[in-house]
């Protein structure tokens, strides 16, 4: 049957579904960003009808109709953002920022396919393009799809060349027809063993060339550029499929039909998708497993037995099982990991200490003792919660000390008060200090393993960014990032977009090349991270690159030329969280103030003790040699601060004295900047030998970029905010002091 004699009889096939006849105005509202019914496009007045369905993404839909309006040309283009009960305030966001598209407001999630069904409906264009909002086009992309399908009659879909945000090619772009048997292998895992193999991997046509424009059975939801009158005529989508396979579904009634469906590498998208997060979810498993079988049943059940269609059902129940519970097992890895290494630890101090034939543990090591590591078992892991230790913190090495030393410091209150289960305090002690190394270092080498994840909360690690463009916004952005103090970011170099760029340097951060150098550039200076300003660099410069870069371990983000968020693969930071000043800065609570005073006064007592026998005699020996300095701690109150001068060549004299002024508590280990004779910007903030606007000093360069720092580090006080800052001192051995050798 060819596709002519089709497209009349199309609507009358038992396997389409017709797109139902009840309207949106029950459960949705449209409107354009004016807030009216938008007027009526004349019949043949539209080439191209783009249909978006959104779900709490704002940032990245944004990110996709700016790449859409770049990608526009001369075609004529109306646009369709369905929203699907977004609760982060998308259509209000996306409204004010694109005022020609026309928003279609559901009060539900109604799902994937019915949010496309009710756009589809109202569509106008020859060509209607269904594309997820977490992607970017090129330039060239709706030019190359419509050329394609103008010169290819018997084609009804097409689909292009999807990439991941690393510029790696996305095997999803073009599958097979899950039967089966292609089933029973990606049940097994067998393409991700096998992704060459025809017969093993054949759901993402293993085997065959991502550049090569071929025939293929199935596209992805993510990008499927229509026919219009095709797309009507067979029905849209089946909307008993609520989200995945829905799209397989499509293509696979499209086939039967007698249209033909493209892949056309010739040009490509990026597709942010967030796979990794989702299948965390029991949600995501038992939806999409669902769809699976919903598939099978509908499409295949008819030509196999009752035992049969129990075994594939088996089947699919067993893989999302499998997926959820894996999924759960590696969530669960660290906390098993943390428990196993403390309670080996009290075993391993325990048989040190009664000195144990280890082959005799289990007779020595009463059941009594069992309660001390179910104890400090149940307490490490309440901690971990409290702290948030598996979430957002999980490589944070200050909530890992908490949670470590909260633990053993509850064993030990508890057992003092119960006699029975009375346990050796030195144990508890050394277990707890061995504890807090051991998991340290496998938080760092965590950090290490992890380094492509924007960000990591709590980590020491600093990542080196490239930001990629020139032009008047490139300083703004230079400064915003700067200004936040809980970025752990290094600026090492602006790329320019063009060769013929003609500064050195802007906002003090060198422009170390042009993007014909992006490769060695990222090389060269080891860059964690890639930023590309819009619209300094277009989105089709944007893919270049990143192509250009997959190959690499460097994680590529893009900021709009609003400088308003940095979106990356699964992430979105903003730029412009504004920090409110709260009255009672955590700092200045009278618990903190004690716990900061003991801190110092502990650690310097100790270190006058080392220090002392090796450098008090060469002091006395050059106290003429000394200043004094005058350090304003408020507006009526100063401190004498002595340092021996030139300090560059009494570096470590002038650190002993600076240590006694710790001791006696008219400094702090880690407090505010010595600057001698400046009026203090926050009152009552001891000078410190290092502290945290100290450890960025170098990459600060304005005021305001120095206040952030100062406001952030009082406002999210802890002693533990400390303890955070004398390791990376030490760690990235910062010299924090190196502004008194400008002074006398």
């Amino acid at each position: 049957m060819n596709p002519e004699s089709e497209r009349a009889n199309s609507g009358k096939s038992n396997n389409s579904t017709s797109i139902p006849k009840t309207g949106h105005a029950d459960n949705a509202e449209m409107t354009n960003a004016g807030g009216n019914t938008p007027a009526g496009f004349p019949s043949g007045s539209v080439d191209i009808s783009i249909i978006i369905v959104n779900y709490n993404v704002k940032e990245f839909a944004a990110n996709l109709l700016s790449s859409l309006e770049k990608a526009k040309g001369d075609f004529r283009l109306e646009v369709f953002v369905v929203d699907n009960a977004s609760s982060d305030g998308s259509v209000s966001y996306l409204k004010r920022r694109y005022a020609d598209v026309t928003y279609i407001e559901n009060r539900e999630n109604t799902g994937f396919g019915k949010a496309n069904n009710q756009a589809i409906k109202q569509a106008k264009g020859q060509y209607t393009l269904l594309i997820n909002p977490d992607t970017i086009v090129r330039q060239d992309t709706l030019k190359v799809m419509h050329e394609h399908m103008e010169s290819h009659p018997e084609t009804a879909a097409a689909g292009c060349k999807m990439l991941n945000p690393d510029g790696t090619f996305a095997p999803e772009s073009r599958r097979a027809v899950p039967t089966p048997m292609t089933a029973l292998w990606k049940i097994l895992g067998l393409p991700r063993l096998f992704p060459s193999s025809k017969r093993f991997s054949a759901y993402y046509l293993g085997g065959e060339d991502e550049n090569k424009q071929d025939r293929v059975p199935v596209l992805s939801g993510a990008f499927m550029f229509f026919r219009t009158g095709v797309l009507k005529e067979i029905g849209g989508f089946d909307e008993q499929f609520f989200m995945y396979g829905e799209d397989i579904d499509l293509c696979y009634r499209i086939r039967r039909q007698g249209w033909e469906i493209d892949y056309v590498p010739k040009t490509s998208i990026i597709h942010y998708k967030g796979e990794s997060t989702k299948k965390e979810n029991l949600d995501y498993v038992v939806t999409f497993n669902k769809a699976m079988y919903l598939f099978f049943r509908k499409h295949y059940s008819f030509g196999y037995t009752l035992f049969f269609r129990i075994f594939i059902l088996s089947g699919i129940v067993l893989k999302g099982v499998i997926s959820y519970l894996s999924t759960i097992f590696r969530k669960l890895t660290q906390p098993i990991t943390d428990l196993g290494v403390l309670n080996v630890l009290v075993i391993i101090f325990f048989i040190w200490r009664y000195n144990i034939e280890p082959g005799n543990i289990l007779h020595q090591y009463h059941v009594r003792y069992l309660f001390v590591n179910l104890l400090l078992s149940v307490i490490f892991i309440g901690s971990a919660v409290y702290y948030d230790l598996y979430g957002k913190n999980r490589f944070s090495i200050p909530a890992t000390i908490k949670s470590t030393v909260i633990a053993f410091a509850g064993v030990v209150v508890i057992t003092f008060f119960l006699r029975d289960f009375a346990f050796s305090r030195l144990i508890l002690l050394l277990s707890s200090i061995a504890g807090v190394l051991i998991l340290s270092m496998i938080r760092l080498i965590q950090i290490n393993r992890s380094r492509k994840a924007p960000n990591i909360p709590g980590s020491f690690l600093e990542r080196k960014v490239i930001l990629v463009g020139l032009n008047d916004k490139t300083a703004q952005l230079i400064r915003k990032i700067r200004s936040r103090a809980d970025w752990k970011y290094n600026l090492v170099g602006v790329v320019a977009q063009n060769p013929d760029y003609s500064v050195d340097e802007i906002e003090n951060v060198p422009v170390i090349g042009d993007r014909r150098s992006i490769l060695q550039l990222v090389r060269y200076h080891e860059a964690d991270e890639i930023i590309f300003i819009l619209p300094a660099v277009d989105h089709d410069q944007i893919l270049r690159i990143i192509s250009e870069l997959r190959d690499t371990t460097v994680y590529p983000r893009i900021v709009p030329d609003s400088l308003d968020y940095i979106v990356g693969k699964t992430n979105v930071d903003y730029l412009d969280d504004i920090p409110v000043m709260d009255v009672n800065l955590p700092y200045f609570s009278r618990w903190n103030l004690f716990l900061k005073r003991m801190l110092d006064f502990t650690v310097s007592f100790f270190l006058l003790l080392v220090l002392t026998p090796l450098l008090a005699i060469p002091v006395l020996l050059r106290w003429k040699q000394r200043k004094n300095l005058r350090i304003h701690v408020s507006d009526t109150r100063t401190h004498l601060i002595p340092v021996m001068q030139p300090y560059g060549k009494n570096r470590w004299k002038s650190r002993y004295l600076l240590i006694w002024q710790v001791f006696n508590g008219k400094m702090s280990l880690v407090g505010s900047p010595i600057l001698p004779e400046s009026k203090p910007r926050f009152a009552n903030v001891k000078p410190g030998l290092t502290g945290f606007r100290q450890l960025s000093e170098n990459r600060l360069y304005h005021e305001d970029e120095k206040q952030m720092h100062e406001l952030y580090y009082l406002q999210n006080y802890s002693v533990w905010l400390d303890l955070d800052v004398l390791a990376k001192t030490l760690i990235y051995r910062r010299r924090t002091l190196e502004n008194i050798d400008q002074l006398g």
